[in-house]
């Protein structure tokens, strides 16, 4: 299925469509860094991880990679991941991936990514206002608005947060952080 018309704006719009209907809730992890209500939105991982278990009592579903699970949006939205390909190949086609972080209305705090393998890329959709991706460059803050264009950066290297916002923000960074895993990459 064709998701997207390889219009930016429109394909945008289409996407944050498509995120709007997930349910994407923090997980226990996301929720130290910064809890929002369930009501509002959270941030979670969409891919492969190392962790086998969701809660002490409930494993995850083998990937079909050596020692790797899938996350729990993996399983409630297989087809997402054909859909974010999609998407990627539209505006990064050359751009490595083997997991998305989604994120709904999560103003991340000051971070890095210290578990990121290289650049990252980033895509932020919807009406709202502030908002910027701030990168601090050696003292130089750098603001950039992901709604205008994807935005690649190594989040390991340089620290990074979004502004506070009004409105819906929705997000997309695609990452990889499973080193020494070539298979694994989209």
């Amino acid at each position: 299925m064709k998701y997207f018309i390889g219009e930016w704006y429109s394909d945008c719009a289409i996407m944050f469509d498509i995120i709007d209907q997930m349910e994407v809730i923090s997980g226990t992890d996301r929720n130290k860094t910064l809890y929002i209500s369930p009501k509002i939105g959270g941030s979670n991982l969409y891919g492969v991880t190392w962790r086998s278990y969701l809660t002490p009592t409930r494993n995850r579903t083998p990937s079909g990679f050596n020692r790797l699970w899938n996350t729990k949006l993996k399983d409630m939205y297989p087809d997402f991941a054909e859909v974010a390909k999609q998407f990627r190949d539209l505006y990064f086609p050359n751009f490595k991936y083997s997991q998305i972080q989604i994120n709904k209305n999560y103003p991340i705090p000051t971070h890095f990514d210290s578990k990121n393998v290289g650049i990252s890329c980033l895509c932020a959709f919807g009406d709202y206002s502030g908002g910027s991706t701030c990168m601090n460059n050696n003292g130089i803050i750098i603001k950039n608005d992901a709604r205008l264009k994807p935005l690649q950066f190594n989040g390991s290297i340089y620290e990074h947060w979004v502004e506070p916002f009004e409105g819906k923000r929705y997000s997309l960074v695609f990452f990889n952080n499973i080193k020494n895993r070539p298979e694994i990459l989209i």
